[in-house]
């Protein structure tokens, strides 16, 4: 199982590396909210389209986070599976196909891929944000956005954690292949995920901990980080993606609720 390696695209140096933090967290909650306000694939595709250059031009390296990367399609193409084969029971659904008693169904394609791409867009998306900067920076930029600074820690301690907990996972996966551990076919990576589960948490736990002891010896119950050294200043390319991120979301408020596109008329039409 190959390690998610976040720090090897950290020193890319492209324009996305370069944005402040603060411009990369309106990128992600635009993303994030955007999605949710339509139930049309074809408008969500082009959501999708519109943060591609982003995803190109960051020169991200997908090896380093191709797990990650799996894991996301996987949950969207469960999502689209599931919802297809879910009986709506419609007067006007079209069986595409049939499975002895289950039903594949237009309407059931259409919202599968509705959530599908509703999975799948705001994860990539903060894939790229996290890909492409320190999380030490993004939880700067949440207390210069205003944000309390117990949620920005926590921001910041669960993006270094992850990488660490999948770390762990490697680590112990690399040990049961040198133990000869069964782990061909489904039964054996089952039968070896329920036997790394145990030290897996176990480590964790102990990494948490360690984590809270570190934080505590440096006086965070007290919150005496308020401030540091390094200054942040929007540049005018990060102004620029700014406003062009508060358009595309006014923009896409105009299509759904002024003009009436992309809401249930289009699915079921």
């Amino acid at each position: 199982m190959a390690a998610i390696d976040f720090v090897s695209n950290l020193d890319t140096g492209t324009w996305v590396h370069k944005l402040d933090p603060r411009a990369k967290l309106f990128l992600i909650l635009a993303f994030v909210i955007i999605p949710l306000l339509f139930m049309d694939p074809l408008y969500l595709t082009l959501v999708l389209l519109l943060g591609l250059p982003v995803w190109f031009s960051a020169k991200i390296k997908i090896k380093s986070i191709a797990p990650l990367l799996g894991t996301i399609v996987i949950l969207a193409l469960s999502a689209v599976i599931f919802s297809t084969f879910y009986n709506y029971e419609q007067a006007d659904a079209v069986v595409l196909l049939s499975i002895g008693s289950l039903q594949a169904t237009d309407i059931g394609l259409l919202s599968g891929l509705v959530l599908g791409y509703r999975i799948a867009i705001p994860c990539f998306m903060t894939i790229i944000i996290i890909s492409t900067t320190d999380p030490a920076l993004l939880a700067k930029g949440l207390m210069k956005m205003k944000v309390p600074m117990s949620i920005a820690f926590m921001f910041l301690g669960t993006l270094r954690f992850f990488p660490l907990v999948f770390e762990e996972l490697t680590n112990i996966s690399n040990a049961q292949t040198i133990r000869g551990v069964n782990k061909k076919g489904i039964k054996g990576s089952w039968s070896s995920f329920k036997l790394a589960a145990f030290p897996l948490l176990v480590n964790s736990l102990r990494r948490s901990r360690t984590m809270g002891l570190a934080v505590e010896s440096k006086g965070f119950s007290k919150m005496a980080w308020r401030e540091y050294y390094q200054d942040m200043k929007l540049g005018k390319i990060d102004i620029i993606v700014i406003i062009l991120t508060i358009l595309f979301f006014a923009v896409a408020l105009y299509v759904r609720y002024v003009l009436g596109l992309g809401g249930n008329n289009t699915i079921i039409a």
